[in-house]
């Protein structure tokens, strides 16, 4: 049985045999040591809809050393995860970015789902919470890919698997997905037009592509290209304003259908936890400003936007 399509299943083969495949890295010992250590549920109650929920019978003593295998796989960056009474408190607060989506109303109900970026695979399960079909994550992240390894331990969903790849290395030139989601990686792209040409590239005729990026205040210039960083983070090219933004879209023989509006992100939404115990979203914003980066820059509002094919390239 195919996940997806035969080619992408061919992609998917190595993984099945190893964790890891023939990806490379000193961690990849432990990281199996912990993957087999971890209690593997005969029975169990998995919420995905409202939350990512799993519940099944365990010892005090299976939650003790769970507790201290999965803070092992630091910085869980995405979340959070309730693995019976072992609350993963990741840095961000997922679910604030997920509840934003649901205002757009986007049908997920049986459909074929590509999340580029995927982090460990938090957003993926809410998408099977929501009826998707079969959900492919791309996160070259290993550390990331194995917390997504970790989880799906316990939920043993059949509909979401993970590829540990760039969308950038992916030689299948068929488009199998009936919705893309790219989140937080627009403006780390150097080309961002060109990561935009890539995801309609796989996309179904008619299919939607799901944004969800940084912008700037409508009266700032309409593109922002920071020297060093931004928001104290590496690698970020550019962010645009919403002008800008459905400029470089509309360029790419693509249009906006939906968007939400843009929310400031708040270090209610992203900090540092246990889980995440380095520094977060806290040491981005100016000192008693919480509407200017450390740079000086606007603070980050995000926004998604839905965007298909226009009509005329179809």
């Amino acid at each position: 049985m195919n996940f997806i399509s035969p080619e992408w299943q061919k992609l998917l083969d190595p993984y099945k045999k190893d964790f890891f495949g023939i990806k490379k890295d000193k961690r990849i010992e432990l990281w199996q040591k912990i993957l087999l250590e971890l209690p593997s549920p005969l029975d169990k109650t998995v919420e995905m809809s409202s939350e990512v929920k799993i519940d099944f019978d365990w010892t005090p003593q299976d939650s003790v050393e769970t507790k201290d295998l999965l803070l092992k796989l630091v910085p869980w960056r995405k979340g959070p995860f309730l693995i019976n009474d072992v609350f993963i408190d990741s840095e961000w607060c997922s679910h604030f970015k997920w509840d934003r989506f649901l205002e757009l109303n986007v049908d997920l109900n049986d459909k074929t789902v590509l999340d580029v970026g995927s982090g460990n695979g938090y957003y993926g399960f809410r998408m099977l919470g929501l009826g998707a079909k079969e959900v492919l994550c791309l996160e070259p992240n290993l550390t990331h890919f194995s917390q997504f390894l970790a989880i799906n331990n316990f939920a043993q969903s059949k509909k979401i698997q993970m590829l540990p790849e760039r969308l950038e290395s992916i030689e299948i030139d068929k488009p199998y997905f009936d919705v893309i989601f790219s989140m937080g990686l627009l403006y780390h792209q150097r080309d961002p037009g060109e990561h935009l040409r890539l995801l309609a590239s796989h996309l179904k005729k008619e299919g939607r592509i799901v944004i969800e990026t940084i912008v700037t205040p409508e009266d700032y210039k309409e593109v922002l290209v920071p020297s060093d960083r931004y928001a104290n983070m590496p690698n970020v090219w550019s962010v645009h304003n919403e002008i800008g933004l459905e400029k470089i879209i509309l360029e790419q023989g693509l249009e906006i259908i939906d968007s939400t509006e843009a929310v400031m992100t708040t270090v209610e939404e992203q900090r540092a936890t246990q889980w995440m115990p380095f520094r977060s979203f806290e040491s981005a914003l100016e000192e008693g400003n919480p509407e200017r980066t450390i740079e000086g820059f606007p603070a980050p509002l995000r926004k998604f936007v839905v965007i298909t094919i226009q009509s005329n390239q179809l």
